[in-house]
């Protein structure tokens, strides 16, 4: 990245953590045998994976045979939501990231804040069945955080698994309340960890997405990526919750400029400002980078397909908003000063 870039979009993926990069440099030169072979230095290799499954593990309140290692958290959507077994829909929330909503037989509506409408799915799961209710833990375009605890309750009512994309938490909340979801997705690069690695908790049975060998226990075939195994550990490991001061500070600007801020009033993550201006978002994140800021119109995923956000559609607006994440280290006295400015500029070219 342009060294003269301030980098405001942590939600899209975070830099590696240096302790992270560390780990998997180490393990890269001295832990390369393939793990799943016989002689010491693959059954060494074998054993720091082992160490490193045991430490997300107990960081996420699970068994070590729960958790499976994947090439991220689209991959393990993808295996929760073809793989759950059992008659009735799949249930996803109105503001899942594409990689669930896509799998979704029916939508549970959210309410304005972003929040899910416990009673629309109470009613949902109350009128057929329902093979699996998926719900984030954290949205990734306005950092509403979804009252887990209280979806985990109304699916246990009705004996329906729970899924939980909790990719957007670690290093900026607390991770306790995953305890209770049946499945749990994580992503690597959210947290500071490598690309191409991702964490399945899974606490049900599932079958299996890749087939013809027996690694990970037979639930995933494929030789286990030991230097991304063990830097997604160590990730996770160095992750804190983040302070939203800053937040705070940016979005005090943001309204002060005008704009409508996406999620609040509702818990959200304490990194993460989705503003909706009166200009379009494309326009202002496209300025900003000229001011050397990087931030994004929302997900990384969808950016640069011109298609208004489902989940801005879903909170009953219309229009590109601006999504500025931060990293524990953000200093925004820069954007705090540009900011006014830019959007000023932009409002005078339309």
């Amino acid at each position: 990245m342009d060294p003269r870039t301030q980098y405001f979009d942590h939600n899209a993926t975070a830099p590696l953590h240096p302790a992270v990069e560390a780990v998997v440099v180490a393990a890269m030169r001295q832990q390369w045998a393939n793990p799943h072979a016989q002689y010491r230095a693959a059954q060494a290799a074998a054993a720091a994976v082992e160490r490193a499954r045991r430490s997300v593990a107990a960081h996420l309140g699970a068994q070590a045979d729960q958790v499976v290692f994947t090439s991220g958290a689209t991959e393990a959507n993808t295996w929760v939501l073809t793989a759950v077994s059992g008659p009735g829909d799949r249930l996803v929330s109105a503001v899942e990231h594409p990689s669930v909503r896509v799998y979704g037989d029916r939508v549970v509506p959210v309410h304005p804040s972003g929040l899910v409408d416990l009673d629309a799915l109470d009613r949902q799961l109350s009128e057929r069945p329902a093979r699996v209710v998926s719900v984030m833990g954290a949205n990734n375009e306005t950092g509403v955080l979804q009252p887990i605890v209280a979806v985990a309750e109304l699916c246990g009512q009705h004996g329906v698994p729970l899924h939980c994309d909790a990719s957007q938490m670690p290093g900026r909340v607390r991770l306790d309340d995953l305890h209770c979801a049946d499945f749990v997705t994580l992503s690597g690069h959210k947290m500071g960890g490598p690309r191409g690695v991702g964490v399945l908790v899974a606490r049900r049975e599932l079958a299996p997405l890749l087939r013809g060998g027996p690694q990970e226990r037979g639930h995933r075939a494929g030789t286990v990526d030991t230097p991304s195994a063990l830097g997604f550990a160590a990730a996770l490991e160095a992750a804190q919750p983040q302070d939203p001061t800053a937040r705070d500070a940016v979005e005090a600007i943001c309204v002060a400029l005008g704009a409508d801020i996406l999620g609040a009033g509702a818990p959200r993550l304490p990194n993460t400002v989705c503003a909706l201006f009166d200009v379009p978002g494309d326009l202002l994140v496209m300025a900003l980078d000229l001011e050397g800021f990087a931030a994004s119109t929302g997900s990384a995923c969808s950016s640069g397909a011109h298609t208004e956000s489902a989940v801005v559609r879903a909170m009953g607006r219309r229009g590109a908003p601006v999504r500025i994440s931060l990293g524990h280290d953000s200093d925004i006295g820069g954007l705090a000063t540009r900011l006014p400015e830019v959007v000023a500029r932009v409002r005078a070219q339309l």
